[in-house]
């Protein structure tokens, strides 16, 4: 959200008449227009700062406007230049937090959740899981601190960013776990949010919420809950379309265009077909994308994924224990991959996942994408959160990890999936150098480093990035001297 906090003040020149047109457009849905005066806002603050390392306020003043550039820049396609400028938040954001003068904790979360989403925007879904993962937990931490009533809100707001994220490259069950959390303590919170400056951008996030609520409930069967989502999501983007910004009436053209289609699954044919009308003649491109969304299946849940792997490979021993993933670890709430289970616990899980990958590839490719996809992001928080098994016990788990990356990628790659296939062929060359230790000794390990970065320089020479392609490349032909 908004940075407004600490160390500077808006001023009345130049430099906070920019800051507060960009603040305007983005509060009326108009982020792609405020760019400009964003990075104007920049260059001033720069200029006030000079040569003096010292300024915190005009590097706090830098740090707040390259994090709202950041979603400026995504709401104009430019994502690797939003990359580019939430980088650059975090420098400032580091600095500040390391000469002791801000907490940066939230502020730091803020460009994590949004530079997930700017990977969720480039189709880095992978990626975007994780990076998504690590901010709801840290938001997680600040609202049981002793100023968790400041942070609520923008709780709900990373809650209701991570349904989004895995609704599309996650376990639906988490997706709507977590929607379902972001709605509950936005209605909570609701005279509190009405009285900030930032209630639509919040009423927005609400909305998001609601329609992964309803996606995923209608999926499962639970029609009662998705028209209640429906209800809370339309009622919202009403409210926000009198805003008259377009972004906002798109919104509601996706509240109507979803309400209608649930209320014509459970029989209500006419209300139903009364919404689609009218979602149609308001904006019938954005209604027939949403009509369209919604007539694709969600991806498996793990629970549908582990049952499906032991209908077609018969059953297997560690079933219970990985459907034992699906309930939240002691003292967490199971809205991320890293409420499954402690980080020892993980690369276990994790390994014992990647073992029905490979045979489920020749059953159905989807659950062993699934299957896949859990394992990868078991490891990565094991990794994260340094464990002591993938610390001290690499030789063990990390070719693991890479064969299940390799297996995926290539699967996502031949399925027409080719930005999730790189960003997975990505950690695969990552995990890759981590086997680097161990391939003068071990054969096999040094072959799968070397096919690890050769997969990799293959999808990016695809790509057209042959740079990189050749470092791959050479990464791999080093392995052989």
């Amino acid at each position: 959200m908004v940075d407004s906090g600490g160390l500077w003040t808006p001023p009345d020149d130049e430099l906070g008449e920019a800051l507060q047109t960009a603040q305007v457009l983005i509060e009326e849905g108009r982020a792609d227009e405020a760019g400009p005066y964003q990075q104007r806002v920049i260059e001033l603050a720069k200029e006030r700062a000079g040569d003096r390392p010292d300024h915190y306020e005009s590097k706090h003043l830098m740090a707040a406007t390259q994090y709202e550039l950041a979603g400026s820049l995504n709401a104009s396609g430019r994502h690797e230049e939003a990359l580019a400028a939430l980088h650059e938040a975090q420098l400032g954001y580091t600095e500040l937090s390391d000469a002791g003068v801000l907490d940066a904790t939230s502020f730091l979360a803020d460009v994590r959740a949004r530079r997930a989403m700017t990977q969720a925007h480039r189709g880095y879904g992978a990626t975007a899981v994780l990076e998504m993962d690590g901010a709801v937990i840290a938001y997680g931490q600040l609202v049981s601190g002793d100023a968790g009533v400041l942070h609520q809100p923008d709780f709900a707001r990373v809650l209701a960013m991570n349904a989004l994220i895995l609704r599309r490259y996650g376990d639906p069950d988490l997706a709507v776990a977590s929607a379902d959390a972001a709605t509950q303590l936005f209605l909570q919170l609701a005279d509190q949010i009405n009285a900030s400056p930032q209630s639509l951008s919040y009423a927005r996030y609400l909305c998001s919420a609601t329609a992964v609520s309803a996606d995923v409930h209608s999926a499962e069967g639970r029609l009662d809950l998705a028209l209640e989502a429906d209800e809370i999501g339309l009622n919202t983007a009403d409210t926000l379309a009198d805003s008259e910004s377009a972004t906002d009436l798109r919104m509601l053209v996706s509240a109507l265009t979803r309400k209608g289609k649930h209320l014509g699954v459970v029989g209500r044919i006419i209300e139903g077909e009364n919404c689609l009308r009218t979602a149609f003649a308001t904006d019938p491109e954005t209604a027939a994308r949403v009509t369209e969304e919604l007539d694709r299946d969600i991806p498996p849940s793990l629970t549908t994924a582990l049952e499906n792997a032991e209908i077609k490979l018969g059953p297997y021993e560690q079933y219970h224990r990985l459907l034992a993933l699906s309930e939240p670890a002691p003292g967490m709430t199971l809205a991320t991959v890293s409420g499954r289970t402690d980080p020892e616990s993980a690369a276990v899980r994790a390994t014992e996942l990647a073992e029905l990958v490979r045979p489920m590839l020749v059953h159905d490719a989807e659950t062993a994408l699934t299957l896949g996809l859990e394992a990868h992001y078991l490891f990565a928080i094991s990794s994260e959160r340094e464990s002591h098994r993938m610390r001290y016990e690499t030789s063990t788990y990390a070719p693991v990890w890479a064969q299940v990356l390799l297996d995926i990628s290539e699967a996502y790659h031949a399925a027409g999936q080719t930005e999730l296939a790189l960003d997975l062929a990505g950690w695969c060359a990552e995990v890759a150098t981590a086997l680097i230790p161990f391939t003068m000794t071990d054969v096999e390990v040094k072959d799968l480093a070397g096919a690890c970065y050769r997969h990799h320089g293959d999808l990016l020479a695809a790509k057209g990035d042959f740079t990189a392609s050749q470092h791959a490349h050479d990464a791999a032909q080093q392995l052989q001297h």
